[in-house]
């Protein structure tokens, strides 16, 4: 796999930017569009615009013109990103420790060393999404956001691969540290999201509480905030075009989600909300 990749480098390069660009455009869509809108949209978000919908259609017409709009899925299927970017990641580190033993080439200079700190992350992510993360039965996502988040993380792991020789100086520790910083705001911020949601929640009982302490004192979606910087770190790490559109897509729809989330945080939590609350940046968006 890797060694395809390697042969093909220039041929590659294009393919996983036509992917970023192609994505990026269909998400300046969603900004316009209301259908291509939903798509993007899940959790509590999709699940009070599929209620709205219901009440005001309750037509088999409508409802048969729509079967795409409404093919959603459980969000208990984001595990399934994490289970797909380890396998991919991981062989191409497996790969890469290969060539360069095969090359007599000291690992410890030569490995990836962005796709071993994405292992790292996704590792992080996926126990999180089994032992964490509390998904409600109003949780869900859109087929087209599935297929999105699948493909990304089968390109993800080849943008951020990069076979130059690593120079162990200062430029390398800022993106590190931004890196393990970005990772403990993200776990944090999970952490006290599913402190909210009891085990022994019932069916009756309200879903969602207003999330404090942490950087929830300044943003609605400190966790978002995190992913960008756990991306802006690899972006310094390789400085490249696959890994600045990367970093571009996964900033675009963070922020849209984060608005989103923001708005919603307003609209239904209402006056028990704090208003000075930033979106994602903290004093500034």
């Amino acid at each position: 796999m890797l060694h395809f990749y390697i042969n093909h480098m220039n041929d590659a390069i294009v393919f996983v930017c036509l992917y970023y660009v192609i994505d990026i455009c269909l998400l300046f869509l969603t900004f316009y569009f209301k259908s291509v809108n939903k798509w993007a949209l899940h959790g509590k978000n999709l699940f009070l615009k599929i209620e709205k919908e219901e009440e005001r259609y309750n037509t088999k017409v409508y409802k048969f013109k729509n079967i795409f709009d409404n093919f959603i899925i459980s969000k208990t299927y984001f595990s399934h990103f994490y289970i797909i970017g380890l396998l991919i990641n991981s062989i191409i580190l497996f790969q890469d420790f290969q060539y360069n033993l095969k090359n007599k080439q000291n690992v410890y200079y030569h490995i990836c060393l962005t796709n071993l700190i994405f292992e790292i992350h996704l590792l992080r992510r996926f126990f999180e999404q089994l032992f964490l993360v509390r998904t409600t039965t109003k949780s869900f996502m859109h087929i087209f956001s599935y297929l999105l988040g699948i493909s990304f993380y089968i390109i993800t792991p080849f943008s951020l691969y990069n076979n130059e020789k690593i120079n162990y100086n200062c430029s390398i520790f800022f993106p590190l540290l931004l890196f393990i910083f970005g990772n403990i705001i993200q776990f944090d911020s999970h952490l006290r999201l599913a402190r909210l949601r009891p085990k022994g929640i019932k069916k009756n009982d309200s879903f969602y509480k207003v999330p404090y302490g942490g950087l929830f004192h300044f943003v609605s979606c400190p966790h978002y905030f995190a992913e960008i910087l756990i991306y802006f770190s690899f972006f310094l790490l390789n400085k490249n075009i696959t890994c600045s559109l990367n970093f571009l897509l996964v900033s675009l729809i963070l922020i849209k989600n984060g608005i989103q989330t923001h708005e919603w945080y307003l609209k239904v939590l209402a006056d028990t909300y704090p208003k000075n609350r930033k979106i994602i940046f903290p004093y500034i968006f």
